[in-house]
């Protein structure tokens, strides 16, 4: 009887085994009723996590297993602007810019707020320096704190009746673009002293320099973290020298357009006239010598005479005696015959004078 239990209670312990590994098999059921709300003026929220202008899809996950997957579509929203970016060029301010598109109102909005976060984006205002074009608005100026890490921006107009909007989102310290350094140049001994002030952004730590200097028509560059630079003078040169200021990676992206080229020192004339004399007179040279040669080439390189006709001469004139000096032949003088008549001179008329 005891073996009879236990091989029911392995039956029954079986069975509820396969009950729980059936069970496991079935699917979760998919989500339902997705919807699409804003969270805020510039932020889209879902009933599961959003990307607009894209497909996304939902799945139900429940012990590991998955859900077949629920597809939904957010359209992109008309453009009412392009090319729209914003550059991080001092402390305190943003330089915004953009293209208007053929579609674009004449009533374009730009609003902006900032956050650390998503969540909580408030204190939205609208840009008070906007920057105009004959086909309308093309940029803002704004001017606000942004020692936080995220600008949001929302661009919005009318279209046919209907209100639109575009958003976008700036990481300032990621599209930092401060002006060029203003080089100063000054001379100490015999060197040159290269100088300029770090961009009003972030600490001195974040910035690289880039230095193009040239010196008596050489190109050389120099890379440094430093506001300031020394390089060797030669007084015969003249020094022509430009820098840029980039973001340390360590503190974010981003850099300056290539500042104006500051001059020190006078060209040296001589060596440009050395330079530009010594091949024109050389070039004058030997044209002249070309001529030269072109007109006196007879008496450098006179003709010698063909072998072939000195033989031929030779044979055509058989009969007559040859004569040779040394091994060269010389042909015989020919007689040449002149006949010469002698005429009377005519007597001229006598005149007689009259008695």
């Amino acid at each position: 009887m005891g073996t009879t239990l236990n091989c029911w209670e392995l039956v029954v312990t079986y069975y509820l085994i396969s009950l729980v590994a059936v069970q496991t098999i079935i699917e979760p059921p998919s989500p339902v009723n997705l919807t699409i709300s804003w969270k805020n003026e510039f932020c889209l929220e879902l009933g599961k996590p959003n990307s607009g202008g894209v497909n996304f899809s939902v799945q139900t996950q429940c012990n590991g297993m998955q859900s077949q997957p629920v597809v939904h579509t957010i359209a992109a929203p008309r453009e009412l602007v392009k090319d729209f970016h914003c550059f991080y060029y001092s402390s305190n301010a943003l330089n915004c810019s953009w293209l208007p598109t053929n579609q674009s109102p004449e009533d374009i909005h730009l609003y902006y707020a900032y956050s650390e976060t998503e969540i909580n984006v408030s204190n939205t205002s609208e840009c008070r320096s906007y920057r105009r074009n004959v086909g309308g608005k093309t940029g803002c100026l704004v001017r606000v704190d942004f020692r936080t890490l995220k600008v949001y921006f929302q661009v919005n107009g009318t279209v046919n009746g209907s209100s639109l909007r575009n958003t976008f989102k700036v990481i300032p310290k990621d599209n930092v673009k401060p002006p060029a350094p203003k080089v100063k140049i000054t001379k100490k001994e015999n060197n040159l002293n290269l100088s300029w002030n770090h961009p009003n952004i972030s600490k001195s730590h974040c910035w690289n320099y880039k230095l193009n200097y040239s010196r008596c028509q050489e190109s050389l560059n120099k890379t440094t973290k430093s506001n300031s630079e020394t390089i060797p003078y030669d007084p015969r040169c003249q020094y022509r020298v430009q820098i840029k200021a980039v973001y340390s990676s360590n503190c974010g992206e981003g850099e300056s357009d290539w500042s104006g080229v500051e001059i020190y020192g006078e060209e040296d004339w001589f060596s440009k006239v050395i330079a530009i004399v010594i091949p024109a007179t050389l070039f004058l040279f030997v044209i002249l010598f070309l001529c030269c040669f072109m007109k006196h080439k007879e008496k450098i390189f006179p003709k010698i005479p063909q072998p072939s006709m000195t033989y031929k001469d030779t044979l055509n004139s058989s009969k007559e005696p040859k004569t040779f000096k040394g091994n060269l032949y010389v042909p015989v003088e020919e007689n040449v015959e002149y006949k010469i008549s002698l005429e009377k001179e005519p007597q001229l008329p006598t005149m007689q004078p009259d008695c």
